[in-house]
This record gives C-alpha cells, sequence and structure tokens, in this order.
C-alpha cells in the first residue's frame, strides 16, 4: 500500500455520488479515480446513460458538471484490493458521512457490497437499493466496476441501468 490522496468530487445537487474503498495502485498513480486499465467505470457510465460519451479517468473531474460525484473512504492509502486495505477507522467512516450529510446528494452508490459493508459496519442487504440514509439520501449497491467482477458483466450493466432509471425517475 502506498500514501495517495485523491480530490472529493463533492458538491451540493449532485444526483449520484459513487463511493469506493480506496484508490487504486494504478488511480494513486495516475491522480484520478478509476484510473486502471481494466476498470470498467467510465464504460459502464456510458453505456447506462450517465455519459453522452465515454470519459478516460483523466477526465474524472468532468463528471461533477453531470451532476456525478466521486470520493472514498480511505483517502490516505492506495491498494491493489479491497481485502488487504486495513478495516475502516472510526473516524474515516464519520468523515464520509459528514461530507455526504454536508453535500446530501440525492442518491449514494456504493461500488461493490464490501465498500458498503466497509463504511457501514454490516452486509448490504443484496445488491441495488438499500435502506436511505438518515438525512434522506438514498442508497444504492453497485457491482463493483473492477475487473475483477467482470464475471458479471452484463448483470453489472444492467444494474448501473437500474440506478440510472431510478435517479432520473425521481
Amino acid at each position: 500500500m502506498e500514501s495517495v490522496t485523491l480530490p472529493d468530487y463533492l458538491c451540493e445537487g449532485l444526483d449520484v455520488v459513487f463511493v469506493g474503498a480506496a484508490a487504486s495502485l494504478w488511480s494513486a498513480g495516475a491522480g484520478h479515480y478509476y484510473a486502471g486499465p481494466n476498470n470498467r467505470l467510465y464504460a459502464l457510465l456510458h453505456r447506462a446513460h450517465f455519459t453522452s460519451d465515454q470519459f478516460d479517468s483523466s477526465e474524472d473531474y468532468k463528471l461533477l458538471a453531470l451532476g456525478i460525484g466521486l470520493t472514498g473512504l480511505k483517502k490516505t492509502v492506495a491498494s491493489s484490493a479491497n481485502h488487504l486495505l486495513p478495516p475502516a477507522t472510526v473516524a474515516e467512516k464519520a468523515e464520509l458521512h459528514r461530507k455526504l450529510r454536508l453535500t446530501r446528494p440525492r442518491w449514494i452508490c456504493y461500488n461493490g457490497r464490501d465498500v458498503y459493508q466497509m463504511v457501514h459496519g454490516e452486509p448490504s442487504c443484496g445488491w441495488a437499493e438499500q435502506a436511505p440514509t438518515d438525512y434522506g439520501t438514498r442508497v444504492f449497491v453497485a457491482i463493483s466496476s473492477s475487473a475483477r467482477a467482470d464475471r458479471w458483466g452484463e448483470e453489472r450493466l444492467q444494474q448501473y441501468r437500474e440506478l440510472f432509471t431510478l435517479i432520473h425517475d425521481e
């Protein structure tokens, strides 16, 4: 693991904030979210109609203009896999919740059940929509955009499309 800090792409009024566990080693090196050559986030966002063009990780900051935010639980470390990360601290969880409560996105999407569990200390009820936060933000858990989750390729894309529909049918 190495030390890294990616900026939060957060502001008030976002449609959705995608929350990851920590930057990958690729992302840490590039200084951009989901920069690994096999990470599918930007392709999923495009194929699910969040973006009209497929973005490159170097354009991660442009997602804010489309109502999409990016952040992570562990802001100061990078890792090659979430299972190698140390458990989330109370301070890390509190800081994430503070930022999300302050910016109040309409939706939070956890990029994998493991991320949801790290943040909430309990497993999700499965994929898709979860119980909302105590401050009214709706919560969704999607299959990770990592290439390690490619065995769920079509199902994963359907989840992103479902999230898009939920956001835009409100």
